[in-house]
């Protein structure tokens, strides 16, 4: 009796080792199943929105290859007007909105409707253009060369401060449609609206990439019309 006992104890623990060994077994190969791939939150980037910089390059080689014009004061004029109301603008709005609109992603977390906004929906798009459109006619003068460079730089902006409308009126709806209807896309209205603004030098400091490239630019339309004058 006391010998099938012993025989059946034995065999109990044989079998909690077999099963442990098998448990073993089963974790050590046991695989963990990775976590699935946290979605991007940004918005889609339009192609015209995610290359804007490069189409703009392209368009500034472009231009640079024409003889420069010469160097005559309606033009001249005309830049330094252009620039100095794009620059102006230009920090009046970076003044009001934040740093998420610079890079490729074309984000909107807020929907800023006061101080320079207040007043027209693109204000970035209109300094962008009146820069751009002033270089050209620094660069070409006032001619039929001028035009199309002109047309196409208008036309770009627009599609651009399109896609801007579109995006912002998906994501805030009736708020975006409210604003939009008071407030006109490129030409400012004579109200004021007050809102959260940072000083001036922060707003020129966040955009500082952006005056290295434009002094590039000018640096170039210069150096281009210099060239041109000592040897024509």
């Amino acid at each position: 009796m006391d010998e099938q006992i012993e025989k059946q104890q034995k065999n109990t623990l044989n079998a909690e080792t077999v099963n442990a060994e098998a448990e073993g077994a089963n974790k050590k190969v046991q695989i963990p199943v990775s976590a699935e791939p946290e979605e991007d939150p940004r918005p889609p980037r339009p192609f015209l929105y995610r290359f804007r910089g490069i189409v703009l390059a392209v368009v500034a080689i472009v231009a640079l290859i024409f003889w420069p014009a010469d160097l005559e004061i309606v033009p001249f004029l005309v830049f330094v007007n252009l620039f100095i109301l794009a620059v102006y603008l230009r920090i009046k709005a970076r003044r009001a909105i934040g740093d998420h609109t610079r890079g490729k992603s074309l984000d909107a977390p807020v929907l800023v409707t006061w101080g320079a906004y207040g007043r027209m929906r693109h204000p970035l798009y209109v300094s962008n253009v009146g820069v751009a459109v002033g270089l050209v006619v620094l660069h070409l003068g006032i001619n039929f060369i001028t035009i199309p460079f002109v047309v196409f730089l208008l036309a770009f902006g627009y599609l651009l401060s399109k896609l801007d409308d579109r995006y912002l009126e998906q994501r805030y709806g009736d708020e975006w449609k409210v604003w939009s209807m008071n407030t006109p896309a490129f030409i400012p209205r004579e109200i004021h609206v007050p809102g959260p603004k940072r000083s001036a030098k922060e707003a020129i400091l966040a955009d500082t990439s952006t005056w290295i490239w434009l002094a590039v630019m000018i640096g170039l339309v210069l150096f281009r019309k210099v060239d041109f004058l000592i040897w024509a």
